[in-house]
């Protein structure tokens, strides 16, 4: 287990309430951070010599990684199992082994009343996959180039990226 590293720090993150700020950390095996809200799968893989590719689906909001919300403070699931649903939702198995890799810290010391979560910190945690599976839903795979050019406004980026650079 190593223990995750701050990495980016966003003050007065725009999309929080005032005087919030977003953090993300990185690691290679992360301890899940409680409480989490939102989980995130990370599926990667090297076609032959190429660069490394992660897998998105498409969203409303554009690509994304693989997502699933543990819903509200009342009904919220535990991380573990969001973690099994969301593989299972994925790649049509709840089993696949997988560790955190990092996640967005929200730190949130005065919510307002649009902002439905803990305070004053929120985690969304990004799970790598750790055996090869194949998704059973549709998406795409990206390169890092890809992502680069094009997904850098995605919160979770910074993990990613940091992944996937630190990759053979």
């Amino acid at each position: 287990m190593t223990e995750a590293q701050l990495i980016v720090t966003t003050l007065d993150a725009p999309w929080l309430p005032p005087g919030s700020t977003a953090e993300v950390w990185a690691g290679d095996d992360c301890s899940l951070p409680e409480p989490a809200v939102i989980v995130r799968l990370l599926l990667t893989r090297t076609a032959g010599a190429s660069e490394p590719e992660f897998f998105c689906v498409e969203t409303v909001k554009g690509m994304d990684l693989p997502t699933r919300f543990l819903g509200p403070a009342d009904a919220r699931e535990r991380p573990a199992y969001g973690i099994a649903r969301l593989a299972e939702d994925v790649l049509g198995r709840a089993d696949v082994t997988n560790r955190c890799i990092g996640y967005v810290r929200n730190v949130v010391p005065q919510p307002d009343a649009s902002y439905p979560h803990p305070t004053p910190y929120a985690h969304v945690p990004v799970l790598l996959a750790t055996e090869a599976a194949e998704p059973v839903v549709a998406g795409e795979w990206v390169t890092l180039d890809r992502g680069r050019a094009e997904l850098t406004a995605r919160h979770w980026w910074p993990v990613v990226e940091h992944h996937l650079a630190g990759q053979p």
